[in-house]
């Protein structure tokens, strides 16, 4: 298996970068709305129909205010669809920056469980030897292979 993984992240890297997340996260406290999953899936989902859409009403309610009912806060309005529009960057930045974690993430995992399995093999065959501590550590990397059976099914009520 070729190690894709080649060098861990020094310390000092996780430390700055944790701080920078910190501080994206201290910047965007007075503007964040805490959301259930339930309250999101009830949400309109802002796709490029939607987009369009809101782009029109802005239009038109830029160039016929008097037509915007009593009801409705114009500033309200103008101040949603800005983070809207301005937004997007900052989405994508971090939708890139998630996928970086997760990708070093996943590769550093699945080089690591690898590694150990190749390990946990020749302790396997070295307590096939007798070789001291060989069947101490196959034995114990083992238990993470033990079955636990299925649970038994419920009966129908």
């Amino acid at each position: 298996m070729r190690n894709e993984h080649t060098s861990a992240i020094p310390p000092a890297v996780i430390t700055e970068v944790e701080g920078l997340f910190q501080q994206i996260l201290t910047k965007l406290e007075p503007y964040r709305t805490p959301l259930t999953t339930e309250e999101r899936k009830e949400m309109a989902i802002v796709g490029d129909k939607t987009l369009a859409f809101l782009e029109k009403g802005k239009e038109f309610v830029d160039l016929y205010p008097d037509l915007v009912p009593a009801w409705l806060d114009k500033a309200d309005f103008t101040s949603d669809y800005a983070d809207l529009r301005n937004l997007p960057p900052l989405k994508n930045l971090a939708e890139q920056t998630v996928e970086a974690l997760y990708n070093i993430f996943y590769v550093a995992g699945n080089e690591s469980y690898h590694w150990v399995l190749d390990f946990y093999h020749s302790c396997k065959q070295a307590a096939n030897r007798d070789v001291p501590n060989a069947k101490i550590a196959a034995e114990e990397l083992g238990k993470r292979f033990q079955t636990r059976g299925r649970k038994p099914a419920k009966p129908a009520e």
